[in-house]
């Protein structure tokens, strides 16, 4: 984490460097990375609609009452992402993430890909694929012995968490959202108890580019941003809600000045909704997946906070 600070807050600037800091770290751990179970499974109706499971090997620890399911969409701009990188560290990244949280603290953990550009992605294709997976754990993962109670936690770093906030506040998604919300549980199912939202960029101030133009659409920028949609559905009388759920909102103290205060923005903007914004010190971009699973206290602390943020919204 140290090392970080020099490689500036340029996404594009920082991503080789940090992987190649975080390389040895992660590598020293692959045997205990690689022993933690993992299951391939297709969530939709396109090749690239695929997840890992990754199952713990012990149960989770009081206060669960329901299983607790954490899913996690990775960045990628759009355009790139795997949920298994084969061209980093012996393709740990992100079993290291699943490792971490189904290992030490008894979460079952999903990683899910989803439609890139390049598999003809356009908003609100990634709210498509959140729903998909979603609608995947309420039919199959839920049907699977222990599982018949599931508290549901969906995060997203960057992209994966435009994809992530999207689900929750585009119209669009309302029905198979509202399907998985209650203020309380009574009874078995699939109940959405929180939100991690890392690194998300809420909007992109002025920028207007080739990649944003694709996925938002021409001229929708800003309109199809999450914080554009969220006005929108203001102006109507419609502001989203999430009933008996919370938001955890983590930036880096390294991100990009635009993730940083369209953060901001967003947790001003959004006021029906519980949402707790923190900084994580000394982290860029893409460091703060790269470093659960190292072992190393501080690398993993980040990790710490989610895993209290989920304990505190289970069902009781």
């Amino acid at each position: 984490m140290d090392k970080l600070r020099p490689f500036g807050t340029i996404i594009d600037d920082v991503l080789l460097p940090t992987f190649g800091v975080y390389a040895p770290f992660i590598l020293a751990k692959e045997a205990e990375i690689r022993s933690t179970r993992r299951e391939t499974h297709q969530y939709g109706f396109a090749p690239r609609q695929q997840l890992d499971i990754y199952y713990p090997d012990k149960e989770p620890v009081a206060p669960f009452s329901a299983k607790p399911v954490l899913v996690f969409l990775y960045g990628g701009g759009f355009v790139s992402g795997n949920k298994v990188n084969q061209d980093f560290a012996h393709g740990l990244v992100f079993g290291n993430l699943g490792h971490f949280f189904a290992s030490r603290y008894g979460f079952t953990v999903i990683v899910a890909d989803y439609r890139l550009l390049a598999h003809g992605a356009k908003y609100p294709s990634g709210g498509e694929d959140v729903k998909l997976v979603v609608e995947w754990i309420k039919g199959t993962l839920s049907q699977k012995p222990g599982y018949e109670s599931i508290d549901l936690f969906l995060m997203g770093n960057s992209a994966g968490g435009i994809h992530v906030t999207t689900y929750l506040v585009d119209p669009g998604f309302k029905e198979s959202k509202d399907s998985v919300m209650a203020e309380g549980r009574t009874g078995p199912g699939v109940l959405l108890r929180g939100v991690i939202l890392l690194g998300v960029p809420y909007h992109w101030g002025r920028e207007d580019n080739a990649v944003l133009r694709a996925y938002t659409g021409d001229g929708m920028v800003y309109e199809n941003s999450v914080m554009g949609v969220l006005k929108r559905q203001k102006q109507k009388g419609a502001e989203p809600t999430l009933p008996g759920a919370k938001i955890y909102m983590l930036v880096c103290e390294l991100d990009p000045d635009f993730i940083i205060s369209s953060s901001i923005e967003f947790r001003d903007e959004w006021k029906s909704v519980d949402i707790k914004r923190e900084m994580l010190d000394s982290h860029n971009h893409i460091s703060p997946q790269l470093g659960l699973g190292t072992g190393i206290e501080r690398e993993e602390a980040w990790g710490v906070q989610v895993a209290e943020f989920v304990k505190s919204g289970a069902s009781k």
